[in-house]
C-alpha cells in the first residue's frame, strides 16, 4: 500500500534520493557475486577459472592460440597460460590507463565488442569475466608477453598494486593470469580437480586443434591431464559412447554461410536406450537446446522417414517413425559458431536465433541424405533400430494405461502417497524417502499443508538397462511417475508437475547413495526437463547437534561449528607464543590466521611430496623459516653463529656441498639426534617460497610456536601452527555436548522435521544441469552394464585405502 504520492509532492518517507547507492568500479562484484558468477559455493568458485580459461579460448577460435596450460597451486590458487596475442598494455587516451589495466578493473570492457581485430565468435560476449574474477580474488597478477617485453600488473581484490610494470625483452607472446579466490567471498576455496577436467575435455572437443593441459599440484601425488581433439566432436561422440557398445560409423559434416555463420554435426548409434543429445553455441552448452538443436531434430526425422518410405522399408499404411523411436540409442553434438548469439531461457542456455533452425536443417538434410545414398547398410541399420524402437513404445504406451490403473489409489494418486493439502505446485514439495519406516517419521514431522511424502519400498528399477516398457511395469517408478503428474517421454507435460520442490531424502550409508543413484538416473533419462528447471533437491541433513545448556543447535558444516564454539568466547582466550608473548585473540585475527593455515597446509603438503616429510618438520621446527632463509648460502650463515642456541633444536653443520647439506639436529625436550639432508635446489623452488612467505604472515600473526592455550581452567599446548587450531577449538569445546549424526535413521520424527524437513532451518542442495554430456557418460558409467570403467571409476575416486567389513 502506497503512503504517499510523489507526483503531488508528497514524497514517500523513509525513502528518499539520500537513499540511493551507486557501487563504483568493480565494488558491486563483491557485494552481489551470485549476480555474476551464479554462486559463492562450489559452482561459482569453479566459474572463476572458466571465465579466464573462455578468454584464452577466444584467441584459439580466432586462429591466435593452439596451447593453454591451466595449474592448481597448492595454496588452491590458479594460474591460466597461453600463447596467444597477449592482452594489449598500450595506454586508453580516453581512460588514462592501459588497456590491461581496462580489462581487468572495468565491467563490459574487452574485445569482443567492437569490430577491429577482436572476435568475430566469443564464447563470453558480455566482457565481465576477466574483471570479475579480479574482484573476487584476493590477489592477482598479470603477465602478458607482447611487443616485444614482458608486462606484469598485480591487483588485490580487483586494485591494481602499483602500475603495469615494463620487465624483460622477449620475442613470445601469450598471456599468463595468476589468482587466488578471496576467503571474504567463496564458501570454499578447494579446487575440485575433477570438475575442472571435465570441462576442459569437453572445451578441447569443440575447439579442434586447441592443446589444452591440467595440472594439480597439491598432495603428495600431483596429477596431470592433457586434452587435444585432432578429429573435434567426432572424437566427442566417440568418447561419450566409449562404454555405450557403439554400432557403425561416426556420421560428421559440416556447413557454413554468410547469414548465420556454421554448424559441425557428428553422430552414431549405440546399443542402449538412451538419448543423448548435446547441442553447444560458440563453445557454450545449451542444455536448454534452441534453434540449431530445433533444425537438426526436425531434419533428422524428416531425412530418416523419407529414407524409409524410399527404400520400402515404411509402407503406406505404416505411421511414420516419431523422433523419439529414432533418437533411441543416439549420441550427437551439435557445434554451432555465431558472430550474434542470441541466448534465452530460465539460464541463458538457449540459442534464440531464429534463422539457425532452418539454416540446421537444411544442412542436414543434404549430408544426411547423401550419407545414406552412399552408405546404405548402415542406413538400412539405422531404421531398423527405429522401427523396433517404435514397436517398443506402443507396448511402453500399454504399460502406461496399465500402470495408472495399479498404481491408482482414492484421488486417482498412489496408494501410499500422503500427499499434501494444497493445490498450488508453486508452493507444495513432495519428499521421496527411503523405506516405510523413515517414510513414516516424514510423514509424522511433515507440515501436511504443503508437504507430500511417497516412501519407496526398496531399489527401483535401474533404467539404464532397460527400455521404456520395461520400465514402466516397476511399481515403484509407476508411484513417482504419477504422483510427479507429468508422465515420460512423448506424453511429458512439466505444465502438468504437481510439486515444484521434489526432494531425495535417503539414508547416509551404502544403500542411501545407491538408491538416490537410482532415482537421479531415472529423472536425468525420462523426466530431464525436471532437473533442468531446477525442481530436485537432495535433502541434507545436518552434521552435528550441539546442545550448549539447555539449548540444541543443529550444524551442517565443520565451518558453522567452529563459528559456534567461538562465538562468544575470543576474548576469553589467552594465547602465548613460544618467546612468551601474548595475543589477543579477536574474530578478525582468526579468520586471517585460518585463512592462512589452509596456504600453509597446501605448500607444506607440496613440499612433503617432493622433499620428505622429515625435512619439512625440520624446517618448520628449526629457525630456518623464522630466520627468512631464502638460499644455501644464508642457511650455512645460520648454522655457522651461535643464534643456533636458543632454537628448540641444536643444530650443528655436518657437510656442505653444491648439492646437498647435511645438518644434525638434538631436540632438547627429547634429547634425540637425527641427521637432516637438505638438497640445495630447495631454496629456488617456487614451493618452498610459497611456504616462507606465507610462514612470515602466519608469524605476524600469532607469533612463534610453540603455543600455550587457555581458556578458563582449560589448556593446550601446540607445537606448530596446524596444532594451535586444534588446541583452541579444544578448549573451545570443553564443556560443550556434540552428537554427530551418520544419517537420517539416527533421527525420530521430530528431528528429521526440525533439521531436514523445516524450510526455516533445513539446507537443500538443487540438482543442476551445468554439464549434460559429463552427467550422460557418468550415469553410463556407474549404471551401465560394462564393469570394467566403473572399477576403474571407483579406484580413482575411492576416500579410503581398505574397508574392514
Amino acid at each position: 500500500m502506497s503512503t504517499g504520492d510523489p507526483q503531488n509532492g508528497n514524497p514517500q518517507p523513509g525513502y528518499d534520493a539520500s537513499d540511493i547507492t551507486v557501487l563504483e568500479g568493480l565494488e558491486a562484484v563483491r557485494k552481489r557475486p551470485g549476480m555474476y558468477i551464479g554462486s559463492t559455493g562450489v559452482r561459482g568458485l569453479h566459474h572463476l577459472v572458466y571465465e579466464i580459461v573462455d578468454n584464452s579460448v577466444d584467441e584459439a577460435l580466432a586462429g591466435h592460440c593452439d596451447a593453454v596450460t591451466v595449474t592448481i597451486h597448492p595454496d588452491n590458487s590458479v594460474t591460466v597460460t597461453d600463447n596467444g596475442r597477449g592482452i594489449p598494455v598500450a595506454k586508453m587516451e580516453k581512460e588514462g590507463k592501459s588497456a590491461l589495466e581496462v580489462v581487468f578493473t572495468v565491467l563490459h570492457a574487452g574485445g569482443k565488442f567492437g569490430e577491429g581485430g577482436g572476435y568475430k565468435v566469443s564464447g563470453g560476449l558480455h566482457g565481465v569475466g576477466a574483471s570479475v574474477v579480479n574482484a573476487l580474488s584476493d590477489e592477482l597478477t598479470a603477465v602478458i608477453k607482447r611487443d616485444g617485453f614482458t608486462w606484469t600488473q598485480s591487483y588485490v581484490r580487483g586494485v591494481p598494486n602499483g602500475e603495469l610494470q615494463k620487465g624483460e625483452p622477449t620475442t613470445e607472446t601469450g598471456t599468463a593470469i595468476h589468482f587466488r579466490p578471496d576467503a571474504e567471498i567463496f564458501e570454499t576455496l578447494t579446487m575440485d580437480f575433477g570438475i575442472l577436467e571435465q570441462r576442459l575435455r569437453d572445451t578441447a572437443f569443440l575447439t579442434k586443434g586447441l592443446r589444452i593441459t591440467i595440472t594439480d599440484e597439491r598432495g603428495e601425488e600431483k596429477k596431470s591431464r592433457e586434452f587435444y581433439a585432432e578429429g573435434g566432436i567426432r572424437d566427442f561422440v566417440a568418447y561419450l559412447n566409449e562404454n555405450k557398445d557403439p554400432s557403425g560409423k561416426i556420421i560428421y559434416f559440416e556447413g557454413e554461410d554468410d547469414a548465420n555463420g556454421s554448424v559441425e554435426v557428428a553422430l552414431q548409434w549405440n546399443g542402449t536406450y538412451q538419448e543423448s543429445v548435446f547441442s553447444f553455441a560458440n563453445n557454450i552448452n545449451t542444455h536448454e537446446g534452441g534453434s540449431h538443436l530445433s533444425g537438426f531434430r526436425s531434419a533428422l526425422t524428416g531425412t530418416l522417414n523419407r529414407y524409409a518410405r524410399n527404400g520400402g522399408m515404411l509402407k503406406e499404411k505404416d505411421k511414420a517413425l516419431e523422433g523419439e523411436d529414432i533418437r533411441e540409442g543416439l549420441t550427437a553434438v551439435i557445434s554451432a559458431k555465431l558472430t550474434d548469439p542470441q541466448f534465452e531461457g530460465q539460464t541463458k542456455t538457449k540459442l534464440g536465433n531464429p534463422g539457425m533452425q532452418g539454416f540446421v536443417a537444411q544442412v542436414v538434410n543434404a549430408k544426411l541424405a547423401e550419407f545414406f545414398e552412399e552408405n546404405p547398410k548402415e542406413a538400412e541399420r539405422i531404421v531398423r533400430k527405429a522401427i523396433d524402437a517404435s514397436r517398443a513404445r506402443a507396448a511402453a504406451r500399454k504399460a502406461r494405461d496399465t500402470a495408472r490403473k495399479s498404481a491408482m489409489g482414492g484421488m486417482g494418486l498412489p496408494g501410499k502417497l500422503a500427499d499434501c493439502m494444497v493445490k498450488e505446485p508453486e508452493i507444495a514439495e513432495l519428499f521421496i524417502v527411503e523405506g516405510d519406516s523413515a517414510g513414516g517419521s516424514a510423514k509424522q514431522g511433515r507440515d501436511r499443508a504443503t508437504q507430500a511424502v511417497l516412501p519407496l519400498r526398496g531399489k527401483i528399477l535401474n533404467v539404464e538397462k532397460a527400455r521404456i516398457d520395461k520400465v514402466l511395469q516397476n511399481a515403484e517408478i509407476q508411484a513417482m511417475i504419477t504422483a510427479f503428474g507429468t508422465g515420460v517421454r512423448d506424453e511429458f507435460d512439466i505444465e502438468k508437475l504437481r510439486y515444484h520442490k521434489i526432494i531425495l531424502m535417503t539414508d547416509a550409508d551404502v544403500d542411501g547413495a545407491h538408491i538416490r543413484t537410482l532415482i537421479l538416473t531415472l529423472l536425468f533419462r525420462e523426466m530431464q526437463e525436471l532437473v533442468e528447471a531446477g525442481h530436485i533437491y537432495i535433502a541434507k541433513p545436518p552434521l552435528y547437534k550441539v546442545t550448549q545448556g539447555k539449548t540444541d543447535r543443529y550444524i551442517e558444516k565443520d565451518s558453522e561449528l567452529e563459528a559456534i564454539l567461538l562465538n562468544d568466547k575470543f576474548d576469553r582466550f589467552e594465547i602465548a607464543d613460544n618467546e612468551g608473548r601474548a595475543f589477543k585473540l579477536t574474530d578478525v585475527r582468526w579468520q586471517r590466521y585460518t585463512r592462512l593455515l589452509k596456504q600453509y597446509e597446501g605448500w607444506s603438503s607440496a613440499l612433503r611430496a617432493e622433499h620428505g616429510h622429515e625435512v619439512v618438520q625440520f624446517l618448520e621446527e628449526s629457525q630456518i623459516l623464522d630466520n627468512e632463509i631464502r638460499s644455501p648460502e644464508a642457511l650455512i650463515e645460520l648454522l655457522k653463529r651461535e643464534v643456533v642456541e636458543t632454537d628448540p633444536f641444536f643444530t650443528e653443520l655436518i657437510s656442505e656441498d653444491e648439492n646437498l647439506i647435511r645438518v644434525k639436529a638434538t631436540e632438547r625436550r627429547s634429547n634425540l639426534a637425527r641427521t637432516h639432508r637438505l638438497r640445495t635446489s630447495m631454496f629456488t623452488a617456487n614451493e618452498y617460497r610459497q611456504l616462507l612467505r606465507v610462514h612470515i604472515d602466519l608469524l605476524k600473526v600469532a607469533g612463534t610456536p610453540p603455543f600455550t592455550v587457555k581458556l578458563g581452567n582449560e589448556t593446550e599446548e601446540a607445537a606448530s601452527f596446524e596444532e594451535l587450531q586444534r588446541a583452541v577449538m579444544a578448549v573451545a569445546a570443553k564443556g560443550v555436548k556434540l552428537q554427530r549424526f551418520k544419517g537420517l535413521g539416527e533421527m525420530n520424527a521430530e528431528q528429521l522435521a526440525d533439521t531436514t524437513m523445516n524450510p526455516t532451518s533445513r539446507t537443500l542442495a538443487q540438482v543442476t544441469m551445468d554439464d549434460a554430456a559429463a552427467a550422460d557418460r557418468l550415469f553410463t558409467m556407474l549404471m551401465g552394464d560394462k564393469v570394467e570403467p566403473r572399477r576403474e571409476f571407483i579406484e580413482e575416486n575411492a576416500r579410503v585405502a581398505t574397508l574392514d567389513v
